[in-house]
């Protein structure tokens, strides 16, 4: 296990400090204090359109959350966040479903200590047949089963992420010390890799739930599946390189393994699940496609649904104001393209009392403020989602799971309260209110809705929003 100072990475599933990669009130839609140029009436909304989701024939907008735990911890803490997220109005959970380990005999080390959650894991290395295994029982797969039965019980839907890119739960280095490799990038780029990872998402996306008895395939409770959580061509570690790969890589791989995806599975959308970083427009270093990532190239594959941007300012060490500017330009991406974006994890810190699980103590004053901010922009902007990191239930002492990152909030606390609020005004955002109907037969997937001008011209001008 990491140090507490990286419990983010051990548990939420991120990097190190990205200030070190990078060097360096009540609800009201009315009060957003932003630039101008920044801010977008429902008028301009109505006028231009953007793309959104669409369930059972209907526009759908939300707000979500993020969890990592569900996965390896018992029913009864599983069904306690979906009551939470249930009683929020939090319509979509992203979830991890990977957790990878290196082989049971030890041959093979662990990229993330023990290799496993509490005995949990998925996949193994097998050296007997010198390729990945997967574990399908009550200490592995089944735990996935039983998330999306309990997410289907509360009417939620899940996004489900396929790889970390981070060593938490395994990861993209775990892929590497399989097959005896050391640089980060290779994952995306070299062929006994690749296919490990299309054999893992075949394995899943064909699997039959042992609970319910659906295939995952055919299962509407799956929002989308994510590629990765957050891929780059690095990972904050030794196993970084500088040379042997550029900004085309991920997305060569994003649209290679996205076009397989679809090839087993049409009922569902694809995500690439990446942090948003963008190929120029500003000096920060999340403009300047870091680690090789192009978040307009990888949102405009023809095999990619929509687009998703995460926002840490105080680890990205970002100046004044970047969120609004940050929510802004991936706004205009998505109009560009044609399709929908949501911000897909986003936090700032607060400090808690009694070890991490009781009352805010300092930070909640800035959290407050620029939640409002953040949301009244997606909003008012034409913005289809928004998912905090991350709502936490009760563990199996039926105290408060610890807030180790100190993004944490729950149901009955004021960021709860909050996002709360935020799920029912996004239940009727403006980009929803604006769409046409369908004309498609209702269906309990998630489907796209492109308004018919958008498909006709393939882009609108930026200069319009």
């Amino acid at each position: 296990m990491h140090r507490r100072r990286e419990i983010k990475h051990v548990l939420r599933g991120h990097g190190p400090s990205l200030a070190a990669l990078f060097g360096g009130a009540a609800l009201s839609l009315g009060c957003l204090k932003t630039p101008d140029r920044y801010v977008q009436s429902t008028l301009d909304v109505k006028q231009n359109p953007p793309a959104s989701f669409a369930v059972d024939g209907k526009p759908f907008c939300f707000a979500g959350s993020n969890n990592y735990y569900p996965i390896f911890k018992p029913k009864p803490v599983v069904d306690d966040l979906f009551d939470a997220a249930r009683a929020l109005d939090l319509k979509v959970m992203r979830v991890w479903g990977m957790l990878d380990r290196g082989s049971l005999d030890g041959s093979v080390p662990n990229s993330d200590g023990p290799g496993e959650k509490e005995g949990v894991y998925f996949q193994y290395w097998d050296p007997a047949q010198k390729k990945p295994a997967y574990n399908d029982g009550a200490n592995g797969l089944e735990r996935l089963d039983y998330v999306l039965a309990a997410a289907a019980k509360n009417d939620i839907k899940v996004i489900v992420v396929l790889i970390n890119n981070w060593r938490a739960f395994g990861g993209i280095d775990q892929y590497l010390m399989w097959y005896g490799r050391n640089k980060h990038h290779e994952f995306f780029t070299e062929p006994e890799l690749r296919q490990a990872y299309r054999d893992w998402v075949k394995h899943v996306i064909t699997r039959k739930n042992t609970v319910n008895g659906r295939l995952y395939r055919d299962d509407p409770t799956v929002f989308a599946w994510e590629l990765a959580n957050e891929p780059r061509c690095k990972g904050g570690n030794a196993f970084d390189t500088a040379t042997g790969w550029d900004k085309s890589t991920v997305t060569g791989w994003a649209g290679e393994m996205s076009t397989y995806i679809k090839s087993l599975d049409a009922n569902h959308l694809v995500s690439v699940g990446d942090e948003g970083f963008l190929d120029g427009g500003g000096d920060h270093g999340a403009y300047k496609a870091n680690d090789g990532v192009d978040h307009a190239a990888l949102t405009g594959l023809p095999t990619i649904d929509f687009g998703t941007f995460h926002l840490y300012p105080e680890d990205w060490s970002t100046p004044e104001k970047f969120g609004e500017h940050w929510i802004s330009d991936h706004l205009k991406v998505a109009r560009e393209l044609g399709k929908p974006t949501i911000l897909e994890e986003y936090g700032i810190k607060v400090t808690r009392a009694q070890g991490n699980t009781g009352e805010v103590t300092a930070g909640w004053d800035e959290r407050r403020a620029t939640y409002q901010r953040w949301n009244d922009l997606m909003l008012k902007r034409g913005g289809n989602a928004a998912l905090p990191w991350m709502l936490a239930g009760n563990d199996e002492n039926q105290a408060r799971y610890p807030d180790y990152d100190r993004f944490v909030f729950y149901r009955d606390d004021a960021t709860g309260k909050l996002i709360g609020e935020y799920a029912k005004a996004f239940a009727n955002a403006p980009a929803c209110q604006v769409q046409p109907a369908t004309g498609a037969p209702a269906s309990a997937f998630v489907s796209v809705i492109r308004p018919p001008e958008r498909v006709a011209l393939g882009w609108l001008d930026p200069r319009t929003l």
